[in-house]
């Protein structure tokens, strides 16, 4: 996740797993047109998570989906963000929870500026979500994040494609919001019926780090604006839309740019970007209209940039195993 914020904020990156790291006992294993309305895709499930927006934390520079989970008796509030490769704990929350976390001086949490910070990793995390629900969390980074996180009270990150439960999909609707799982093909034969048959819905691949010992999937979108397609991470625990020094948008729109303010993330890196105004991007069949960043970026499998909430708050996702099918109103 990426976050730019104002004054006295900060940037929290979108972690990605470094890992190197031999085997350990834990899981393995994305205006044109007329919009239909938030509520028209509603998908059977009887699996959903109680996930919610707060206008309070979208005023301190969080406008992410978010969930509340409590762990050994603790209670903190998670943002729900496709962007993390893995499910990831707060230090903070793991020292007040007196949760078990074993070092792992092999693995590091790299954010989306490039920095890597120490990792430690608990396992087997038992806990209920605000309404009950029980979960179990299989393995969790735990990582520093800035202070802000804990005077908030957020212990974390979640990763809503790994909380899916064997065989579903996880169906994140980002106009509501809501989070439910039902298998692929049943949520895209959905989805389709709830277009015009003229709307384009993108379908993705999954993107995975083949190097990694732990269960991990995040995801790529196209996007395009000035006649420039780049792939982007699709990441709701961004702030804010990225694109790389190198991508192919960056160069046909950076003429543009201005000095946009820094921004402090994940172990303390501190980035400078320039900012483009209003630039009308196409994802998801949608054009959406946004001020995205342009600076360094970190992310996986070759992708040019982080596609954040200012582009994708009317969208809906369907998060799959291999898969992602991804369409904005």
């Amino acid at each position: 996740m990426t976050r730019a914020l104002s004054k006295s904020a900060l940037c929290a990156a979108a972690l990605t797993l470094c890992a190197s790291a031999p085997p350990v006992s834990a899981q393995e294993s994305a205006r044109a047109l007329p919009a239909v309305t938030a509520h028209s895709y509603a998908p059977t499930s009887s699996r959903s998570l109680p996930i919610f927006y707060d206008n309070a934390l979208a005023g301190q520079g969080f406008p992410n989906p978010l969930v509340k989970a409590r762990i050994a008796g603790h209670e903190a509030i998670f943002i729900v963000d496709t962007g993390a490769s893995v499910n990831v704990l707060a230090d903070w929350y793991v020292e007040v929870a007196g949760i078990l976390a074993n070092a792992r001086f092999d693995s590091t949490a790299q954010g989306s500026g490039g920095k890597a910070t120490a990792e430690r990793l608990a396992h087997r995390l038992q806990g209920h979500w605000s309404d009950g629900q029980r979960f179990v969390l299989n393995e969790a980074a735990v990582v520093a994040f800035p202070p802000l996180f804990k005077s908030l009270h957020l212990g974390g990150l979640v990763s809503p494609q790994l909380l899916a439960p064997a065989g579903m999909a996880a169906v994140l609707d980002l106009r509501i919001p809501s989070l439910q799982f039902v298998p692929f093909t049943h949520a895209l034969s959905d989805l389709r019926r709830s277009k015009a048959p003229t709307v384009p819905i993108d379908l993705t691949q999954a993107c995975r780090n083949a190097d990694s010992k732990l269960a991990n999937r995040q995801y790529l979108a196209p996007v395009t604006t000035a006649g420039v397609t780049d792939l982007v991470l699709v990441d709701t625990g961004a702030t804010k839309t990225i694109f790389s020094n190198e991508s192919k948008i960056s160069h046909a729109i950076e003429s543009r740019s201005e000095l946009g303010p820094p921004s402090e993330g994940v172990g303390g890196e501190v980035n400078g970007r320039r900012i483009v105004r209003d630039v009308q991007l196409l994802r998801g069949g949608r054009i959406v209209v946004l001020n995205p960043s342009i600076g360094e970026v970190s992310a996986p499998c070759d992708a040019k940039g982080i596609l954040g909430m200012d582009a994708l708050r009317s969208c809906l996702l369907i998060l799959g195993d291999n898969e992602m099918a991804f369409s904005c109103r």
